[in-house]
């Protein structure tokens, strides 16, 4: 198992691997049970919900200009699975080109129907985050041209700020990974980005992904610059999500940002807090990795667990679906239903404090 050592481990597997343009792929339809009881989100005054204090979030794929049919401009009609309405209160749309920076026509239709009760709709206390990059946005383009000056960051910082309101989303995921990730003037570039956001939209909510051993510049400039050594926030970054998708093993990477334990050429000098932190859960993690999860995230107080990823009705998948997609198996569906509903006990024994 993975311990504090003198030398990067290997690097895990990223979030969106590499593939192949091919034909899309219809999402199964999978057995569904009746949702539960609400699932515990406090409500802004703007009628956004803000960051729970337990997640279960969902990476949903909706764009990719390399599958044909899904491009980030194609019409077509996502809706969620009932187990995805009921075992998340987090979905990240998946994925915005960095390069136009255009928030694909999927995005749209589905964050519409947050509340509508609609059949195969976003449920009315969802966060909706909008994820940017992703694996292979990063290695092309690279660079992301919005982050080559900070005059260009803090102009897509204006757009971005305006999102919410424009689109109904509540937050953004920033995933700038291997290749534009490691551009040196990317990492500070991004920085700007944040700050001029949180700036002009105070609430909008930040997600920064990263490796377990963190290896990417730029998401550790992030997460540098987003908490002091003592786990004060600078009010930059939100959350970071674990990027280890083996079993439960990214409980063993969460010591990696805490500067109480730190060694020689360890690169996070912030402490990030435990409740800042989602631990990565590939999509067909067994139920049992997930409910363990799950615990550890109340027992230690983590702000809980991400999974790459789930596809949707009408969907399509990355190839080999196996053992990526959440969707396609019934017990790890289970483990999510479960762990949802241990976050939701959780999350009414103990308020959350705003």
């Amino acid at each position: 198992e993975p311990a504090p050592v003198d030398a990067p481990a290997d690097p895990v597997v990223a979030p969106a691997p590499v593939v192949e343009p091919e034909a899309p792929v219809v999402a199964p339809v999978v057995v569904e049970n009746e949702p539960d009881a609400s699932q515990g989100i406090v409500q802004t005054s703007s009628d956004h919900p803000v960051w729970p204090s337990k997640i279960l979030g969902l990476y949903i794929l909706l764009a990719d200009d390399t599958e044909a049919g899904f491009e980030s401009n194609a019409q077509w009609d996502p809706k969620l699975f009932k187990w995805q309405q009921e075992a998340s209160n987090v979905l990240f749309f998946t994925f915005i080109h960095p390069n136009t920076m255009e928030v694909p026509s999927s995005y749209q239709k589905l964050a519409a129907t947050r509340g509508s009760d609609a059949p195969g709709s976003v449920p009315a206390d969802t966060v909706i985050i909008f994820a940017i990059g992703g694996y292979a946005y990063s290695l092309k383009p690279n660079p992301w041209k919005w982050l080559t000056s900070k005059a260009l960051a803090e102009k897509m910082a204006v757009e971005v700020a305006e999102w919410p309101a424009k689109y109904g989303c509540d937050g953004i995921d920033l995933d700038l990974e291997e290749g534009a990730g490691s551009n040196k003037i990317a990492g500070p570039n991004m920085v700007h980005f944040i700050r001029k956001l949180k700036q002009l939209n105070p609430t909008i909510i930040v997600s920064q992904p990263t490796y377990g051993w963190p290896q990417i510049q730029a998401e550790i400039d992030v997460i540098n610059a987003s908490w002091d050594s003592n786990g004060n926030s600078n009010n930059l970054a939100d959350s970071i999500g674990l990027m280890v998708y083996q079993g439960s093993q990214s409980l063993n990477y969460v010591k990696n940002f805490d500067s109480s334990k730190r060694w020689q050429g360890h690169p996070i000098s912030a402490s990030c807090p435990n409740n800042a932190i989602l631990l990565g859960a590939k999509g067909l993690t067994s139920s049992s990795a997930i409910i363990q999860m799950a615990e550890a995230s109340v027992k230690d107080d983590l702000l809980g667990i991400m999974v790459w990823y789930a596809s949707v009705k009408n969907g399509f998948q990355y190839k080999p679906a196996e053992p990526w997609d959440a969707t396609i198996n019934d017990d790890a569906i289970k483990g999510y239903q479960k762990a949802m509903q241990i976050f939701k006990s959780a999350m009414q024994a103990v308020p959350r404090i705003y």
